[in-house]
């Protein structure tokens, strides 16, 4: 079965040429409740990745670059939870069917329920966001979600960082299901 990837799954026809990820126009979020009455916002500061003139995609996501706006639990989190020293990056992987997004006019966008495959702290799992792809130009494309990819932390073994920062934080509670919202633009290399 074709995983078609959710932040790539629109790249041009023009798969003669490889297509980047522009890291600085991306942007990948979720939100962390805590007490049921805390929402928290946090972010991946480096996204990498492209798509292959076959059309194999693949994005990563450095977790060591995690920013919650607090320094002290930055660091908690990158040792706690994604244990990063063992697990550096989560990862989206697909085969982008291209000709299905070929004829898109600059500015002309589409919205799709996609399927992808994500790796987060060695456990792979099919999800499927909707997304909106906007074919910017000629050379760049936009693709984003339109309604939050909510994940569980318990599906990729995360449910013991998540107690070692609840009780390190002296918390009642940190849930462990977060929604993910994501912007990202590939340019034609």
């Amino acid at each position: 079965m074709k995983k078609l990837f959710f932040l790539v799954m629109c790249i041009p026809h023009m798969c003669a040429a490889d297509w980047i990820l522009n890291s600085e126009n991306s942007h990948l979020s979720f939100v962390s409740i805590k007490n049921d009455l805390i929402a928290e916002v946090h972010r991946f500061d480096v996204l990498t990745g492209g798509v292959s003139a076959e059309g194999l995609a693949s994005v990563e996501i450095d977790l060591a670059s995690l920013d919650t706006n607090i320094p002290i639990r930055n660091e908690r989190m990158k040792s706690l939870l994604f244990e990063v020293d063992s697990y550096a990056t989560a990862t989206a992987k697909a085969l982008v069917e291209i000709s299905k997004y070929a004829n898109l006019a600059p500015s002309q966008s589409v919205i799709s329920k996609i399927d992808m495959s994500f790796d987060l702290h060695g456990v792979s799992q099919s999800i499927y966001p909707m997304v909106k792809v906007i074919r910017v130009d000629q050379k760049i494309w936009q693709i984003m979600s339109i309604e939050p990819l909510v994940l569980n932390a318990a599906t990729h073994n995360l449910m013991e960082g998540i107690e070692a920062l609840r009780a390190i934080a002296g918390l009642k509670e940190i849930t462990p299901v977060v929604p993910i919202t994501f912007s990202l633009q590939f340019s034609k290399n």
